[in-house]
């Protein structure tokens, strides 16, 4: 930490600090409820047992709401809570972002996970740590697109939610052990995790770097293959009166994907645009389009994955087209499919980013199943015990809040969520006021193209998450 960082501890002996600088906002809009304090009852004691269960609820809740499990339950609470977000959407029909005004909600919209937990793009860490298993540039490529496709899963088998606000420095640390991952001869996943004598750690460390505008840096690891994959987590969003339209914000360049035993062999994958549908139906469900653009300078391989535009009329087909390609890193200027130059072009990719998605290559002809996301689920986060996490950890963050909602004590809830947001807007006046600037505990600031660097607190951290 700088000599000019100045900690600034809250009444749970968070450890967030700022730097010198002039300027800092905090647009924070609150819509009213019939809660309105700034003062919080009494968190759960640390040394509770009823944090084991706190625990095993949002474990449990967590899987459901990523899995087909959530279809099945609560299904008249879900469509009230639609049909009151929607009415508190229509006020803001022409705002140019409403991710920007850090929208307040009722608790009893919201679901007992923080942001930093649900919106994490590694479904499948496992596909992740074999990306760097073949020889073949070009079957690097694939198994990078294959879990491209596979890192939102909980969008395919799950629902969408509403999980907690980022207060300004949270923090969500987890890790994976993981089967290599084996598929059959025509491409299918075969779930091996029972017999695998192979396994694989991958941990996870995200932050949240700043409050206005929000914006988290993320980074996964699995150091006995090498591979990684970073970035900057930043959106933007518009509701039309029908649809919330979701692009990537100014700082969100897209992933990084780092081959560190392959001379460090960088791939960059850009963000599509994604709408959330069926407001009217209160039956909400995803579509994408526009395209995800992977470079990839070393291998001077490059790839295009459009997502097809749903017609207005019959059911959402979900589909995808694409090509890999030959590119020049220094003189590349190519976004679409169309300007494609054929004789460039080494294999093509087609199928639904909800089901199978196929690669032919161009060398033998042969056309192989890259993945099928309907044979596949989310795989569970491990994530240390409340009791155990520090001050700014995302569950123990929100522990009270999340606490009254499994109870069903929405007054409780809110009143506990208020005072939270109040204790960070009054921490953020206090820096404003002494002109200085939050630093973040995990990341170095600022961060360039997109790409985040971690400090040497976070290499210790990631060392022991497995302990």
């Amino acid at each position: 930490m700088p000599d000019s960082a100045i900690s600034i501890n809250s009444d749970t002996d968070s450890e967030i600090s700022y730097r010198k600088h002039n300027s800092l906002k905090d647009d924070t809009l609150t819509i009213s409820t019939t809660i309105s304090t700034t003062e919080s009852s009494s968190y759960p004691d640390d040394n509770d047992n009823s944090f084991e269960d706190l625990d095993r609820l949002i474990h449990e809740r967590h899987i459901k709401v990523t899995n087909c499990e959530a279809h099945f339950e609560d299904s008249e609470p879900d469509q009230s809570k639609l049909k009151t977000l929607l009415s508190l959407l229509k006020n803001l029909i022409g705002v140019k972002d409403i991710v920007s005004l850090r929208i307040s909600l009722p608790s009893q919209l919201l679901e007992p996970i923080g942001n930093l937990e649900y919106w994490n793009y590694n479904d499948r860490p496992d596909f992740l740590a074999c990306i760097d298993d073949s020889d073949d540039p070009l079957e690097r490529m694939f198994a990078t697109i294959r879990w491209w496709y596979s890192k939102d899963l909980k969008f395919v088998k799950g629902k969408l939610i509403k999980p907690y606000n980022s207060i300004l420095g949270e923090q969500f640390i987890c890790h994976w052990n993981v089967a290599a991952p084996k598929f059959d001869k025509n491409g299918h996943y075969i779930n091996n995790d029972e017999t695998s004598s192979k396994n694989y750690l991958v941990t996870c460390l995200n932050e949240q770097i700043s409050h206005h505008p929000p914006v988290s840096a993320f980074h996964y690891n699995c150091e006995e293959t090498g591979v990684s994959a970073y970035g900057i987590d930043q959106i933007s969003a518009k509701f039309t009166g029908t649809t919330v339209k979701i692009g990537p914000g100014d700082q969100n360049k897209g992933i990084y994907i780092n081959l560190a035993k392959r001379d460090n062999e960088e791939y960059l994958l850009t963000h599509p645009v994604a709408s959330v549908q069926g407001w009217l139906k209160a039956s909400l469900y995803i579509t994408v389009g526009e395209s995800c653009i992977v470079t990839c300078p070393k291998t001077k391989l490059k790839a295009i994955l459009e997502y097809k535009d749903e017609r207005w009329i019959g059911k959402p087909k979900f589909a995808i087209e694409g090509k890999i390609f030959r590119y020049d890193p220094n003189n590349d200027d190519i976004k679409k499919l169309k300007s494609v130059d054929d004789k460039d072009v080494v294999a093509e990719i087609y199928g639904s980013w909800r089901g199978q998605v196929h690669a032919t290559r161009l060398d033998n002809k042969k056309t192989n199943l890259i993945v099928d996301l309907s044979e596949l689920a989310p795989v569970p986060k491990i994530v240390k015990p409340i009791a155990k996490q520090g001050p700014l950890e995302s569950r123990r963050v929100w522990r009270s809040v999340s606490a009254a909602l499994f109870q069903k004590d929405y007054s409780k809830a809110t009143k506990e969520k208020v005072a939270i947001e109040d204790r960070q807007r009054q921490l953020a006046a206090e820096a404003k006021t002494r002109k200085e600037e939050f630093d973040s505990v995990y990341f170095k600031l600022p961060v360039a193209d997109g790409r985040p660097e971690l400090k040497d607190k976070a290499y210790q951290v990631l060392q022991n998450v497995n302990l």
